[in-house]
């Protein structure tokens, strides 16, 4: 009988060898907790420790979110501040027809500030070109005519106005 019960036990032990290993759920959520860490251990005063003061300062007070009361508010909260987000990011685009009107603005601005440039350019040279015509028809008076001319308001006027546009110094 002795063999029959070895066989038996050798073959309960194969079989059981042979058999897929089950595995402990339990075990592997327990693996993937974090463990628990110790608390400080408090030393005596009377113990010197070097590192000791810059540690115990905390860099910056940690803010501690008020849990919601239910687990419903929690991820209500989570899909707002989510939804907020995307909604944020598409406000920071402008559009494109933004884009291009704010373009088409300041492409008429540019237009307009051109056209008064040229138009002060056209309106110097027309001045410049007066003078000219002025100066040469002044030249043309006879000696007494001219003297008058010279002695009345008009000529201060006319060389005032040369000043004014730096057309004389």
């Amino acid at each position: 009988m002795g063999s029959k019960d070895e066989f038996d036990k050798d073959l309960s032990e194969y079989l059981s060898g042979r058999k897929k290993k089950k595995i402990d759920v339990m075990g592997v959520i327990k693996g993937l907790m974090p463990k628990p860490t110790p608390p400080p251990v408090e030393m005596p005063p009377e113990i010197e420790t070097y590192g000791a003061e810059e540690e115990k300062k905390p860099l910056e007070p940690e803010k501690k979110e008020e849990p919601a009361e239910n687990l419903e508010e929690e991820v209500e909260g989570k899909k707002r501040s989510i939804w907020q987000a995307i909604l944020d990011r598409f406000k920071k685009k402008p559009y494109k027809k933004e884009i291009e009107q704010k373009d088409k603005l300041i492409e008429e601005e540019e237009e307009g500030r051109i056209k008064e440039m040229v138009a002060k350019e056209l309106m110097m040279k027309d001045l410049r070109d007066i003078s000219k015509i002025t100066l040469y028809v002044i030249k043309q008076l006879p000696p007494e005519r001219l003297k008058e001319f010279k002695q009345s308001t008009d000529w201060t006027d006319f060389k005032e106005i040369l000043k004014k546009y730096k057309l004389i110094k």
